[in-house]
């Protein structure tokens, strides 16, 4: 039996005990992905958010995620285990995390301490902001930040990829990634689907816009090495050409 790894919704990234960053990534499409899939007799492994939407097929199996490191930690397990003959990467990943809390009085204090010395230039001012950000920055904990904190700033890192190490793992899987953009031109979306396809050694990347979904309407274009494929209008339009292209490729008509 084929097996088909599917991830589907969108992470979350925890601020404190009761507040998190997220996106409206809801998983719909990712679950009728799976559920073209398992329809047609695919073994499939279903990662998602903890609100996203569940496929229909009860031979699916169903691994909850909440951020991005869990998300990379349950993917690096199951392609060290497991052999998937295709892994479609729908989710939603956070490309930033918290890192740390500063209010607005403790960097200006802390700028203006640093401010006393000499010689001040541009770059000088750049390096004490960041001083005094890291500096006078709180680590994030497990507790309710309180409400009468004012002007707080958020420090914020980068995620890891996780789409970049897919084919590190498993490279001969066949990789389907996903770009979505808001409002761009359809050349800049085939070029920042293109790249995403190049840089992560997709087999083939859904580039949609977030504009063009809505009203049960959601317009893609799949893209592979030479460029735009096919095209689809709605959600189960682009998982009937998902399906058609991996099967081709997996060697299934």
């Amino acid at each position: 039996m084929r097996n088909i790894l599917v991830t589907a919704g969108g992470t979350h990234e925890n601020i404190d005990s009761v507040r998190s960053i997220s996106n409206h990534a809801t998983g719909r499409l990712g679950s009728m992905i799976a559920d073209t899939f398992a329809q047609k007799n695919f073994q499939i492994t279903y990662i998602c958010s903890e609100t996203a939407v569940i496929p229909t097929y009860e031979n699916i199996e169903i691994i909850r995620i909440g951020n991005v490191a869990s998300l990379a930690e349950t993917m690096e397990t199951l392609l060290i285990q497991r052999r998937f003959d295709c892994v479609v990467h729908t989710m939603a990943v956070s490309d930033f995390t918290p890192q740390a809390l500063i209010s607005m009085d403790e960097m200006i204090e802390s700028v203006s301490n640093l401010l006393q010395m000499e010689n001040i230039s541009q770059n000088n001012i750049s390096d004490m902001v960041r001083s005094a950000i890291h500096q006078s920055s709180s680590p994030l904990t497990d507790k309710k930040i309180s409400s009468k904190t004012s002007d707080v700033a958020l420090l914020l890192k980068q995620t890891p990829k996780i789409i970049g190490r897919i084919k590190t793992l498993q490279p001969k899987t066949i990789l389907v990634g996903f770009k979505l953009l808001s409002n761009v031109s359809e050349k800049e979306l085939l070029q920042a689907g293109g790249n995403l396809l190049i840089q992560n050694n997709c087999d083939f990347v859904l580039a949609n816009d977030f504009a063009n979904i809505e009203n049960g309407k959601h317009k893609a274009v799949l893209l592979d090495k030479n460029g735009v494929i096919d095209t689809a209008d709605t959600k189960q339009d682009i998982a009937k050409i998902i399906f058609k292209y991996v099967s081709e490729g997996i060697g299934i008509k």
